[in-house]
C-alpha cells in the first residue's frame, strides 16, 4: 500500500500503529479559537462530526493506519505584519492555491481507502487534512439537503480531534508550520 500510495503522488506514505495517533480534543477546540470560516458551514466540520472523545473510542478498535502526505509548492511562512484576520485568509488561500493541494490529498485518501476495503480491510476510512474542498460552498447546509459527494467527501483529522502534529512526530513526519519550508498536506487511512 506504501509503494500505491507514493506510485499515486504520495511524498510520504507509512503504516503505523492506530496507538500513534494522537487525539487532543484542543485539535478541534482550535476549530473555534479563534473560530474557523467553516465552523458550521460544512457538513463535515464541527459542530456536524463525531466529538474527539467518541472519535477516540473508534480510533480504539483499529489496529494501523496508513499516514499520507503530499508536499505542496509554497511555504507557509505568515508574511503579515499584524494579527490574523479573514482578509489575510482569503490573500493566503488565492496565493498558494491550497484548495488544490487539499484536493490531490483527498483524492489519494479515497484511491487508497478503496485500495484497503479491496484488500480485505472492511472498516477502512480515510480522513483528509483540511476541510472539505469538494464544492464552494457546502450544498448539503447551504441548501438543506444531503451532501451531493457521498461517496468521495471525508471529514479533516483536525475537525475529528486528531493533533496532526503529534501524530506525524511519532510516524517521524514532518509538517513545517510557519516555516520556509514547503507545506505538508497530511491525510490517514485508517485500516481493520
Amino acid at each position: 500500500m506504501v509503494k500505491e500510495a507514493k506510485a499515486k503522488g504520495a511524498t510520504n506514505a507509512m503504516i503505523l500503529s492506530a496507538r500513534k495517533v494522537v487525539v487532543d480534543a484542543r485539535a478541534n477546540f482550535k476549530c473555534l479559537v479563534p473560530l474557523c470560516s467553516c465552523y458550521g458551514t460544512h457538513l463535515l466540520c464541527p459542530p456536524n462530526v463525531i466529538s474527539a472523545s467518541e472519535f477516540e473510542k473508534i480510533l480504539a478498535l483499529y489496529s494501523h493506519a496508513l499516514i499520507l502526505q503530499v508536499k505542496a509548492d509554497f511555504d507557509s511562512r505568515d508574511k503579515s505584519k499584524g494579527g490574523l484576520t479573514r482578509e489575510l485568509c482569503e490573500d493566503l488561500e488565492r496565493k498558494t492555491q491550497s484548495a488544490r493541494w487539499q484536493r490531490k490529498l483527498h483524492g489519494l485518501v479515497n484511491h487508497m481507502e478503496a485500495r484497503a476495503f479491496k484488500n480485505g480491510f472492511r472498516f477502512a476510512a480515510g480522513l483528509i487534512g483540511g476541510e472539505c474542498t469538494l464544492c464552494d460552498e457546502c450544498k448539503a447546509l447551504a441548501h438543506n439537503r444531503r451532501c451531493v459527494h457521498p461517496f468521495v467527501a471525508r471529514p479533516s483529522m483536525e475537525a475529528l480531534g486528531i493533533d496532526v502534529v503529534k501524530t506525524c512526530e511519532n510516524a517521524g513526519l514532518q509538517i513545517h508550520l510557519s516555516s520556509k519550508k514547503n507545506v505538508m498536506w497530511t491525510g490517514l487511512v485508517l485500516l481493520d
